[in-house]
């Protein structure tokens, strides 16, 4: 019995030494979140756009910028017509079920704040007086839908600027290396 009693003060001890060396607080390195990093961006409007970091919660109010975010794997929150975006668009599958923000031309102002979203990401098609209540919500980027002197040149460019907004540049990259390889292929 005393052995007994001896080998669990022992262990005791121990314990109580061991635990008096360690700490309560958290290592550094595990804890500490890195700040995000302010985005700075000009849109094709010409408009300065400044967002706390990487836009996570983005919404679309034409299919063609929902098509560039699809493809840069950003799932949008909110996206114009999205029955119509399936019926048509099939080119880039919805991943999710946004939530529908009205039509391309009038989307619903009520319906993207209460999404809250990080970003909105609009047509220059789309009438001032809507984005200057879009930029009322959040943070708005505008893309030309299209240039006829330089259609793919515009596309890149497209492409560049919302990924440097959703902090998806390596898939950018590798979009534009396999749309390359895929011209490549149809010359031949």
């Amino acid at each position: 019995m005393r052995r007994h009693l001896a080998t669990a003060a022992a262990l005791a001890a121990a314990a109580l030494a061991l635990t008096a060396c360690g700490t309560t607080e958290p290592a550094a390195d595990a804890t500490a979140e890195k700040p995000a990093e302010k985005i700075t961006l000009t849109d094709a409007s010409g408009q300065e756009v400044v967002l706390d970091g990487p836009a996570e919660k983005v919404v679309g109010t034409e299919w063609h910028e929902v098509e560039l975010l699809v493809s840069l794997g950003v799932d949008p929150v909110g996206v114009a017509d999205v029955k119509g975006y399936k019926t048509w668009d099939t080119a880039v599958p919805l991943k999710n079920e946004p939530k529908d923000i009205g039509t391309r031309g009038e989307p619903s102002m009520d319906t993207i704040a209460a999404l809250k979203p990080d970003l909105i990401v609009a047509s220059t098609d789309l009438p001032p007086a809507a984005v200057k209540q879009l930029r009322a919500v959040a943070p708005v980027v505008e893309v030309k839908s299209a240039d006829a002197a330089d259609p793919i040149g515009q596309m890149n460019k497209n492409l560049d600027l919302l990924a440097r907004a959703t902090g998806t540049t390596e898939k950018a990259a590798e979009l534009k290396k396999a749309f390359e390889a895929k011209v490549e292929e149809g010359k031949k």
